[in-house]
């Protein structure tokens, strides 16, 4: 693909030209100050000189929806859950490879379906039958009770947001035990948080990956070594030739896909591997606001995947050799889900083959598609 190596895809292309202006329709609805707010969040979600935690980015997420659900004009839930989608076009979300901010966006069209339709679940196949029920109970509904109703299900959103790395760490001392010798690889806030909280009250060994070539296990090494850990920096290649001796490997993941499978660091699949080679458990500590209801395609690799500029790799004052060599430096890897041994989430722990319940409790299967016609939604 042309220009593959400077790190464009062709696919970004409609979503360029989406982020570049508003919908007509939703600049009607919303009032000019919540529109400055609505492009500054998606400024910030452009700038790719910031390393943000996925955390800061979530709660960010939900404290720019829950504005834009409190100042838009909308008559309708469809008209809110209309509002929410184009927003959520107008996010420049490929482009950032936040996948985090795309599922929050799922979660409040959620609540507002939930609100619309409690009794949705119970209704059998009328649902398919009488598309306009739903609509016309809503219509006679208090609009500000509904309202309240909307924000009070993103504030319990919100909480479950704070509280997820404290409940993630918590379940630490059922999984780390005494002598053992655990890996890790890159550098996770709550993977880090996770074993010095084990290490409380277990003493165990830890062996980190440099996670070449961003060499994000440097800064893990550091950190664990700092809080008391028994800690052993290693190289990526030196990764096979010490996993006979591990117990198991303890990860983070940039996103869980709704078949169990990561992208996670870019190296993570070559260390699962060994590890199934070694028998060796693969644990991944993750909150389900990382949770997507998407697959991988076949085809769709390169909007999967991100490359990033070569210059950790190939550095850019050896100028003659960048005009005569392609550098690819994918950032993610793609890790089949039988890779994986056990997902800690907030909730708790669960095999991949789990996750098909948990998308289809968090997430409404007509919002699994931001991309789709919301002219024509209903609740």
């Amino acid at each position: 693909m042309f220009y593959d190596h400077l790190g464009f895809k062709l696919s970004y292309y409609n979503e360029y030209k989406s982020y570049l202006s508003m919908d007509s329709y939703l600049l009607s609805h919303v009032p000019r100050a919540t529109q400055t707010t609505l492009e500054e969040f998606n400024t910030y979600l452009k700038n790719k000189t910031l390393r943000r935690p996925s955390y800061v980015i979530v709660t960010k997420t939900v404290a720019v929806l829950r504005e834009l659900v409190v100042s838009s004009t909308w008559h309708h839930p469809t008209d809110l859950i209309r509002i929410l989608k184009l927003y959520a076009r107008y996010l420049p979300l490929k482009q950032s490879n936040e996948t985090v901010v795309s599922n929050i966006v799922r979660r409040v069209l959620k609540i507002v379906r939930e609100e619309c339709s409690p009794t949705e679940g119970n209704a059998g196949l009328s649902v398919f039958f009488k598309k306009d029920s739903p609509k016309s109970s809503v219509e006679t509904g208090d609009q500000n009770e509904l309202k309240e109703n909307i924000c009070a299900g993103i504030e319990e959103l919100e909480r479950e947001v704070e509280n997820s790395k404290n409940s993630i760490i918590k379940m630490a001392l059922e999984h780390i035990h005494a002598d053992e010798v655990i890996l890790t690889y890159g550098y996770s806030i709550t993977v880090r948080d996770f074993l010095l909280h084990g290490h409380r009250k277990r003493n165990f060994r830890l062996v980190v990956c440099e996670s070449g070539p961003s060499l994000k296990g440097h800064q893990m090494a550091r950190e664990c070594a700092e809080g008391g850990l028994d800690t052993t920096l290693i190289a990526d290649s030196a990764a096979f030739a010490m996993i006979h001796i591990v117990n198991k490997i303890i990860i983070g993941t940039h996103t869980i896909m709704a078949d169990g499978a990561l992208r996670a660091l870019n190296g993570t699949h070559q260390l699962a591997l060994a590890a199934k080679h070694y028998a060796v458990p693969v644990i991944v500590c993750a909150a389900l606001y990382k949770l997507s209801p998407t697959h991988l395609c076949s085809y769709d690799h390169d909007a999967f995947n991100k490359v990033i500029g070569p210059e950790m790799m190939v550095p850019f004052r050896n100028a003659n050799l960048h005009s005569r060599v392609l550098v690819s430096n994918p950032e993610f890897d793609y890790v089949p889900g039988d890779l994986v041994e056990l997902y800690i989430t907030n909730i708790g722990g669960h095999a991949p083959s789990y996750f098909y319940r948990i998308v289809s409790e968090l997430y409404h299967f007509k919002d699994f598609d931001l991309d789709s016609d919301t002219s024509h939604d209903d609740t």
